[in-house]
């Protein structure tokens, strides 16, 4: 898919433009020194899901980023329903992207200012597969917050992500695993992961992951099912040794992993469970995760 050919606008620069008109310079800021920030969000049946929790994260990675953005959590919220709803959006993504301007080729940032897109389009499940992904291990580690500002969903903490999955890929993978800088399991090149092993269910720290929208959710329904939940640091043994894996994000929702290189894995009781609880979510979305127990 060539995302430069979208039909129907974009946001940007607070106006709507017809895809082939939003464009950038190529000497953009942002773009020769990674400092931009986005979110991924999703849309079911032209209702938004998480809306206020991704709006609020993409506030707090402009701030960790140092770029002014001067948009209020109610303008930034009219604006991604006002362009679901010019582009006939149903059931799709939306992506804001917050960046700064051509007014500097070096890392300083004076003389810039800070710009604000906002575009969506239909959209199916990354990876959609039912039977299951298959992951290897990456050979790049993921940062953690002490070196680098892992809170931020920037663009420039996806370098090693994009690396590994071309290098997945190529050896017939579908993703990989990225471990942290001591060896313990962190995520995937863009989703959290969890696995589950004698009725509970486990998952890394947040000291070296994005702190994802939707490991935030499975967090939740975990707590209203009354599913014991584990978060810490663990080596790549521990989750080999388990009996489910899984991974999650906007973009691929609850995805089951049969393969980490040659270890198999089964979906069991509680991954179903937890897959029937995102399908509650999918039917009626609701603004903030903190609205989830209103469904239950």
């Amino acid at each position: 898919m060539d995302f430069s050919k979208l039909k129907g606008q974009i946001y940007l620069d607070k106006k709507f433009l017809n895809c082939d008109k939003a464009k950038i310079h190529v000497l953009n800021h942002s773009l020769h020194f990674a400092s931009s920030v986005f979110e991924g969000i999703r849309v079911y049946d032209k209702k938004i899901l998480f809306l206020e929790d991704h709006l609020k994260r993409l506030i707090n990675s402009s701030t960790i980023m140092k770029l002014n953005l001067n948009y209020s959590l109610k303008r930034l919220s009219d604006l991604n329903h006002l362009i679901i709803k010019k582009n006939r959006i149903k059931d799709g993504y939306i992506r804001p992207l917050v960046f700064r301007s051509s007014h500097s080729m070096s890392p300083e940032t004076e003389n810039c200012y800070t710009q604000l897109a906002i575009a969506a389009w239909k959209w199916k499940v990354l990876f959609g597969n039912e039977s299951g992904i298959k992951i290897n291990l990456s050979r790049y580690p993921k940062l953690n917050s002490k070196i680098y500002p892992i809170e931020a969903k920037s663009s420039g903490s996806y370098q090693t992500s994009v690396i590994s999955k071309i290098e997945s890929q190529k050896k017939n993978y579908d993703d990989c695993l990225m471990l942290d800088l001591n060896g313990n399991i962190a995520e995937t090149t863009a989703c959290n992961i969890f696995w589950i092993k004698d009725n509970i269910v486990y998952t890394s720290k947040k000291h070296s992951i994005l702190d994802g929208i939707t490991r935030q959710a499975i967090l939740e329904f975990c707590k209203i099912k009354k599913i014991k939940v584990r978060i810490g640091d663990y080596k790549l043994k521990h989750i080999l040794k388990s009996e489910c894996v899984f991974v999650t994000g906007t973009a691929a929702e609850i995805q089951f992993v049969k393969r980490i290189e040659k270890n198999k894995f089964k979906k069991n009781s509680i991954f179903n469970e937890l897959k029937s609880c995102y399908q509650i979510i999918k039917d009626n979305p609701p603004e903030k995760i903190s609205d989830i127990k209103k469904l239950f």
